[in-house]
């Protein structure tokens, strides 16, 4: 399962400009808009600066992801990480809902998870939870992109985002290096789920110029019968857009995956926009 656009601005990035974005308009969403400023305006602007734009990516490693099952801990992380297919038994991960959980931690904040899977899903009823630490486990709300079937969590891969609290902080699990860790549980057992690997997704240095070309798309066809500053605010918006991509060109390097494998791995992560730019990407160096 390759990337997509919600990985990189959300509907809750925009709503985060314009409150009433969703409202004002009468819309579900604005994924249209948001696939619009990736395709038309942020890949051809990447192409320009020599980056490949389909190389662009959200979703890193883990930096370590454990199991919690009937009291125990496992090391998921080889498995996480890997290509194998099927080698994480989500089921019997999940032998105990809502005691039983998996904590996947990462050096820096992240605003989602990546489950990628195959052909073999839960067919129970059941729905995913998500807790951060802020010193004690908090619920945070998701948009969970595992629900294939309505009801269903883990029905399907897919990503499960949220917008991260600033009160997030640090913590070791199962005598771990303090990581910033998100603990998963189940209302039900995932029956039969099983997945391939799991990875975390972070905020783009690119979302906030993506997020105002989206905006700027978005007031720039503003519906005629909604009275407002729409054409004000989309030439604004577009402004803003180029000076946010302009400020973060020089250091997206890490935001750049050589293997096209969907996961920046922390090899990756670090490399800077000459490694990318003039082909001498990290890994095909080493």
């Amino acid at each position: 399962m390759s990337w997509a656009p919600s990985d990189l601005v959300t509907d809750q990035d925009l709503v985060a400009y314009e409150a009433d974005i969703l409202t004002n308009f009468g819309q579900i969403d604005w994924e249209s808009r948001r696939s619009k400023a990736l395709e038309d305006w942020l890949f051809p602007l990447l192409a320009a600066n020599n980056f490949p734009p389909y190389r662009l990516r959200t979703r890193y490693v883990a930096d370590a992801v454990f199991g919690f099952t009937g009291g125990v801990y496992s090391d998921l992380s080889s498995a996480a990480h890997d290509t194998t297919a099927d080698d994480i038994n989500l089921a019997t991960l999940f032998a105990t809902p809502g005691t039983d959980a998996f904590y996947i931690g990462s050096t820096q904040p992240f605003r989602g998870l990546s489950i990628r899977m195959l052909d073999t899903v839960s067919s129970a009823t059941g729905q995913l939870t998500v807790q951060l630490w802020s010193d004690a486990w908090q619920s945070v709300g998701i948009t969970d992109g595992t629900l294939h079937v309505s009801g269903k969590s883990l029905s399907g891969g897919g990503a499960v985002t949220w917008m991260p609290p600033f009160e997030w902080v640090e913590r070791p699990i199962n005598n771990s290096v303090s990581l910033y860790y998100a603990k998963v549980t189940m209302s039900a057992v995932p029956t039969s789920a099983k997945a391939s690997q799991i990875s975390v997704i972070r905020r783009s240095l690119l979302c906030a110029a993506v997020t105002f070309r989206t905006l700027a798309l978005i007031f720039r066809e503003a519906p005629t019968s909604q009275d407002g500053p729409w054409e004000k605010k989309a030439d604004w918006y577009e402004t803003q857009a180029l000076t946010a991509f302009e400020r973060v060109l020089p250091v997206i390097g890490g935001e750049f995956d050589t293997s096209v494998d969907d996961v920046i791995d922390q090899t990756e992560a670090v490399q800077t926009v000459e490694d990318v730019t003039h082909g001498g990407w990290t890994l095909e160096r080493a």
